[in-house]
């Protein structure tokens, strides 16, 4: 979806759901992590709002996700002392039932071949990073932004 094609209505879904949904579920889990004294967030981005686009969504859905990086950051400073780490996860195209019927065998082609690991991720490679944010591996990070993108986008 390009710019100029974006209703109010398509802008307001995509936010809603990706930053507003993201800062909801951390307001309804910080009071009992600050109760402990300690927990861990790991918020959902996406590679999109890295490159400034991606090979679904739109602009809206890259701001979206880009607003995902900075309220999880916002909230790593503001928790810290807490000792509440939140961090973000931005995943490239990873294969699922949403990505799978999309891409036709030549775009397929071309997007590995942008992909130094040279093939997509899937879930387990999402929630593998997930799974080393909240464990006690990671526990001097926080307000970091994980790649797991195959080195799509290297910065």
């Amino acid at each position: 979806m390009r710019t100029l094609d974006i209703t109010a209505e398509d802008f307001d879904a995509i936010v809603d759901g990706n930053l507003r949904g993201t800062f909801y579920m951390s307001q309804a889990v910080l009071p009992a992590m600050k109760e402990q004294k300690g927990g861990s967030i790991v918020c959902m981005s996406s590679v999109s709002a890295q490159r400034g686009g991606g090979i679904f969504g739109g602009p809206h859905y890259s701001a979206a996700k880009a607003g995902v990086i900075g309220l999880a950051r916002a909230m790593a400073r503001e928790f810290g002392p807490d000792s509440i780490r939140i961090n973000s996860i931005t995943p490239g195209l990873i294969q699922t039932d949403i990505t799978g019927d999309k891409l036709t065998a030549e775009m397929r082609v071309d997007i590995i071949k942008g992909i130094p690991l040279g093939r997509f991720g899937d879930a387990a490679d999402v929630a593998n990073a997930c799974l080393f944010l909240v464990s006690d591996l990671s526990t001097y990070l926080t307000g970091i932004t994980l790649d797991v993108n195959g080195a799509m986008l290297i910065h």
